[in-house]
């Protein structure tokens, strides 16, 4: 009776459309009713919310469009609008922990209207919160409700200077002084300073910052996490032994402060450390559930995905945007007819025009449906961390999360920058106004293909986990991405005709007869040139 009740609600809600206009046409042939399929696609609870934060923004003067800011000014008005959302308190950290879905819809709707928003808030708090989660344990647990509740403000420190996507290079380095019980963290160069970490420049008061674990005997044991306090959190001011800069004026989000950031010999409690993969107790001994250092930093891989996970949203939201703008345009935009005497024809009516603007139509709702159901899967990765389940498949659950989002992103990625670029260009000369919101799209959108690894780079990490698990033989992965895998044998065998290329299930068993062909021939080429004296690195090279 519930769900009866909250449909109509929804039904009245999503009702008011102008009955006449340039529009009223097309919505009126219609074979469907919209608002139920929206309803369908979305999900009521989620639709409710998404409605709900629009309304609200709406009404609040706070969240009002201030045109041609200055940096400064963009991020004092960002920040205002990030502490009102904290305020306002959408998605309880509760409710996010059981319904992850919701915490997503909040990204999307926020994003929607401003990503510089979004993104600061997600950083400022959410990522952290899921960092803090999943790589921490009993004794951090506090420290995310002084998050969720605007006490404390977050960065995620992992770039550094002179490396990126490459993590285990990275030269940061925190050293267990057993006299003392405290980790000492240090920059050993300009080149070692962490970078272009959000919130940085002027609000984080803790950062998550990754370095090199070192214990008092000189054993380094590899890039591990830290929770860090950086500034006094009355002041703002940076705390001795903490140097923190300002990346400065930016393409695109500059509501977002990016800065960078060195250590001199700065001493943090030895619980500063997120230790679910690994930790050192008070006389300097090192522990970690996992035998193989490997397995530990594929369990640690899975943390470090949640920044690619929520991007392949951000970048599915951009591609909604877009074609929601540009296929309005062309049902409106007038132009031509069958001759000179005759009505002109909406631009949308074009064979054209559709070519160009379809394919990315139905991409949105396929980005949608992979956006929603991997971040699922992150969640639960999350949660079976939380459990303490077997470490063993933990860690291939981290493996395969990192091995998804690093593809996910630069497709969700390099689709939306092509998608906007494409609509502009469908709308003219008025594509270009900015008004049309498709210069901050893309500005905005640009940092998807760049931050959290590039794209290219990123695509490599991907094939290094596919023939990874095809040379160990395995042929299943916890959340079945590689399964097609147990019939590799087949699908070498099969062979495909021009008519499976309109049929969706062969296009998969293609898709999967290529993969399968491609880690073949690839481990075949590796193992030669290992075989002629080559190392990994060259082979592969």
């Amino acid at each position: 009776m519930l769900e009866k009740e909250m449909e109509q609600e929804l039904l009245e809600t999503l009702s008011p459309l102008p009955s006449k206009g340039p529009l009223d046409l097309y919505r009126r042939k219609a074979t469907f009713d919209w608002r139920c399929f929206r309803i369908k696609y979305h999900g009521e609870d989620i639709l409710s919310l998404k409605m709900k934060i629009w309304s609200q923004l709406e009404a609040d003067p706070t969240f009002a469009q201030i045109k041609d800011e200055s940096l400064s000014s963009k991020r004092a008005s960002t920040f205002k609008k990030v502490q009102k959302l904290i305020e306002l308190n959408h998605v309880p950290f509760e409710v996010a922990m059981g319904e992850p879905e919701k915490s997503m819809a909040w990204v999307g709707a926020v994003g929607m209207y401003d990503w510089s928003v979004a993104a600061r808030k997600m950083l400022l708090v959410d990522f952290l919160v899921s960092n803090v989660f999943g790589a921490g344990t009993e004794r951090h647990q506090e420290f995310i409700q002084d998050l969720v509740q605007g006490k404390a403000f977050g960065c995620f420190a992992l770039t550094e200077v002179s490396h990126g996507t490459n993590t285990k290079a990275m030269r940061t380095t925190a050293t267990h002084d057993i006299s003392e019980d405290v980790f000492v963290l240090n920059t050993p160069d300009f080149e070692a300073a962490k970078a272009w970490s959000g919130n940085l420049a002027e609000t984080a008061t803790h950062a998550s910052v990754f370095a090199q674990l070192i214990t008092q005997d000189g054993t380094n044991h590899g890039l591990h996490n830290f929770l860090v306090p950086i500034r006094d959190p009355k002041s703002l001011l940076p705390y001795p032994g903490v140097i923190i800069g300002d990346m400065g004026h930016k393409i695109g989000l500059n509501g977002v402060d990016n800065g960078f950031m060195m250590f001199d010999h700065y001493k943090v409690p030895r619980e500063a450390l997120l230790n679910r993969t690994g930790d050192v107790n008070s006389e300097g001994k090192y522990k970690t559930p996992y035998k193989d250092p490997k397995k530990r930093f594929g369990a640690s891989l899975g943390n470090l995905s949640s920044g690619r996970v929520g991007i392949i949203n951000m970048a599915n939201m951009n591609l909604h945007l877009a074609t929601v703008i540009a296929v309005r345009y062309s049902a409106v935009r007038k132009q031509f007819g069958p001759n000179s005497q005759s009505e002109e024809l909406a631009v949308i009516e074009y064979q054209m025009q559709q070519i160009r603007l379809f394919p990315y139509l139905a991409a949105s709702f396929i980005h949608h449906h992979f956006s929603r159901n991997f971040f699922e899967n992150f969640h639960e990765f999350l949660m079976a961390g939380m459990a303490k389940e077997n470490p063993e498949q933990v860690a291939l659950m981290g493996q395969e999360i990192h091995g998804i989002s690093s593809s996910g992103k630069p497709w969700a990625g390099w689709v939306a920058q092509a998608a906007i670029q494409e609509c502009r260009e469908a709308c003219g000369g008025h594509g270009y106004l900015k008004a049309a919101r498709f210069g901050d799209l893309r500005d905005d959108n640009d940092a998807n293909c760049t931050y959290e690894g590039d794209n290219n780079v990123l695509l490599q990490q991907t094939s290094n986990w596919l023939m990874s698990a095809w040379r160990e033989k395995r042929m299943s992965s916890p959340f079945k991405s590689l399964n097609f895998l147990e019939n590799s044998e087949k699908l070498i065998r099969t062979s495909f005709s021009l008519d499976d290329f309109t049929n969706l299930d062969q296009l998969l068993l293609i898709f999967q007869a290529l993969t399968t062909h491609l880690l073949v021939g690839t481990n075949g080429k590796i193992k030669s040139l290992l075989e002629k004296g080559h190392n990994e690195f060259q082979a592969k090279k």
